[in-house]
């Protein structure tokens, strides 16, 4: 008789033992994972592993390009040098969602929705059940997940939304379909939602941060009878650190931290990468011209730079923010020197940062089995899968729940 794989004994596994087996796994391998080489020259790492140090830097353009688009691909070559990377693909498993609307959506219906949000509702609808209860669409935006719903089941939506303009266009949307969708003008972190939850079905298709973690909570506070959640961005939020869910696991976050469980580029255009790419070279090469006049080598955070920065050229990009950092420069830099520095430092950043895209997946997970056993833990029978292929929307991961019934 053939033993069980590892693969398969995740799978089996409850959603607890998993929680608990992914915050052990993160735990133990922080060193590897949470020192970020934008912020540090070398992180610790490097002087243990130098043989994947020197094969990472060593990467030619179109390697460093493969690696980041294929995970797999990057497990299999960081593994060749630290054996724990094994362990990734089996902690990171989930089952696909079936199919369960079978029926094709008229393609007219997608006109004015761009092509892959329209991918992503669509999807998901595929593999949604009909709820018994009218429907909450949860931070809805544009409600075109509402819109379809509403429509092809016939079934009273509510979308709530605090932007008046997406209301007002959302509105006049559904009234020319002709469909049983009304919008509700709500702060769901202010305001009182038990109306809108207690007995209806609340769908949130990549409400962020601390707008799906309110939903949790507010699911359990009003005894909501079920729900779908696709969370994103789970590092927006109000507070520094990040307070998990269930109070017995190791890992201490910040939510800076958790950015690494949405550093994704597979939905990014060419233009964006280069602009992104770009972005970080010239941030790195202002780092090294700071730390070079203040003599600090401590990483200095700063707000974002406006995008219009990046149509000059460096010295004019470094000028600016000096102005805005209150960085004094001295009357002659040698401004070429200076930016061939900052390229050589993102080779670099680029290049190390790779071993950190391994763990991004199972970052994830922990956070969406903290919230699955804490539904669980309150009385509701939780499901966790995805709904589509990652090319799609890296966040494709549903958590389902239906409360659970007395005897």
């Amino acid at each position: 008789m053939e033993k069980p794989s590892q693969s398969s004994k995740v799978s089996r596994m409850s959603y607890s033992s998993r929680l608990q087996q992914l915050d052990s796994f993160l735990a133990e391998t922080a060193s590897l994972w949470q020192p970020q080489p934008f912020k540090v020259r070398r992180p610790t790492w490097c002087s243990d592993h130098p043989e994947l140090t020197h094969a990472l830097l060593a990467l030619d353009a179109p390697s460093l390009a493969y690696f980041a688009s294929d995970q797999k691909a990057l497990i299999d070559f960081i593994s060749t040098h630290i054996a724990q990377i094994t362990l990734i693909p089996s902690l990171t498993e989930l089952p696909t969602a079936p199919s369960k609307q079978h029926h094709l959506i008229a393609p007219h219906q997608s006109s004015g929705i761009p092509g892959r949000k329209w991918q992503q509702i669509t999807s998901l609808y595929h593999c949604l059940e009909k709820p018994a209860f009218a429907i909450t669409e949860w931070c809805g935006g544009k409600a075109y997940l509402g819109q379809l719903l509403a429509r092809e089941w016939q079934q009273q939506v509510i979308t709530l939304e605090q932007n008046a303009q997406l209301i007002e266009s959302g509105q006049v949307a559904a009234d020319k379909q002709g469909v049983d969708q009304t919008f509700a003008m709500v702060d769901v972190l202010k305001d009182s939602v038990s109306q809108y939850l207690s007995h209806h079905h609340t769908i949130a298709l990549h409400a962020c941060g601390d707008l799906h973690r309110e939903l949790i909570k507010q699911i359990i506070r009003t005894n909501a009878p079920s729900f779908t959640i696709i969370p994103c961005c789970y590092h927006l939020g109000h507070h520094t650190n990040y307070t998990p869910f269930n109070c017995s696991l190791k890992l201490q976050l910040s939510r800076e931290t958790l950015r690494l469980a949405v550093n994704e580029t597979v939905t990014a255009h060419h233009n964006e990468v280069q602009n992104r790419n770009l972005d970080m070279a010239w941030k790195l090469g202002f780092q090294q011209l700071r730390a070079a006049l203040t003599k600090s080598s401590e990483y200095h955070a700063f707000k974002p730079v406006p995008k219009a920065w990046l149509k000059g050229d460096f010295k004019e990009y470094c000028e600016k923010l000096s102005e805005r950092e209150q960085l004094t420069l001295p009357e002659h830099v040698d401004w070429q020197t200076w930016e061939n520095s900052a390229h050589q430092r993102q080779h670099d950043v680029l290049r190390l940062q790779l071993l950190r895209q391994c763990f991004k997946r199972v970052l994830e997970l922990w956070l969406i089995m903290d919230m699955a056993v804490y539904l669980e833990q309150h009385d509701y029978i939780v499901s966790v899968h995805t709904f589509c292929k990652r090319t799609i929307t890296p966040r494709n991961i549903i958590i389902e729940g239906k409360r659970r019934l007395p005897f």
